[in-house]
């Protein structure tokens, strides 16, 4: 004798998958988490080092503790949405990722791009940001933001790793914050 038992697993289903959702995105902004940027780095890496170039454009918002310390912490979380926004619309791929990459930083991950397509990206995500508006949270229509960024670009295995690659495009984006904000720069 068989008993059989049916059971309606889409409510289970509907959950894994929001579960999953949550567990690769970043509760904040909405683009993918720390966990998903490096876990698709070493993918991407692996899949296509050989074949062709990965870009790395690292973003850092300028300024940003003062925009903070002004406007508080739940402006400076709106500031930080509208940016992670912007920089999702500027991506030219579904095989392209942005993510936060610390405090005010993210970084977005190039597959099959050469520098200087990253750098009409980079180009594109500075002035979008250059035209944020902030009105509408009650702050000064004249209020701006800026981002400093730095690109880096693994095409002919000058770089052992992912992570050597990231540590190229965050120390070239320190030295340019050095000197001077709002600026584009590109790791040699």
């Amino acid at each position: 004798m068989f008993v059989g038992v049916l059971h309606n697993l889409t409510e289970h289903k509907a959950e894994y998958s929001e579960l999953r959702r949550q567990a690769s995105t970043d509760y904040l902004t909405g683009l993918a988490n720390r966990y998903s940027l490096e876990k698709t780095m070493n993918i991407i890496w692996n899949e296509s080092i050989v074949k062709q170039a990965i870009s790395l454009i690292l973003i850092d918002v300028d300024y940003f503790k003062h925009f903070n310390d002004q406007f508080g912490q739940v402006n400076g979380d709106k500031c930080l949405q509208k940016i992670a926004k912007v920089i999702d619309d500027c991506l030219p791929s579904n095989d392209s990722l942005a993510a936060p990459y610390g405090g005010e930083e993210f970084a977005v991950i190039l597959p099959s791009n050469h520098k200087a397509d990253a750098e009409l990206v980079a180009k594109k995500i500075q002035l979008q940001i250059n035209l944020i508006s902030f009105s509408e949270l009650g702050l000064p229509s004249t209020l701006r933001v800026s981002v400093s960024q730095d690109i880096s670009c693994e095409h002919s295995g000058q770089y052992r790793t992912p992570e050597a690659l990231i540590c190229s495009a965050d120390t070239a984006l320190y030295c340019a914050k050095a000197e001077g904000r709002h600026r584009i720069s590109v790791s040699l």
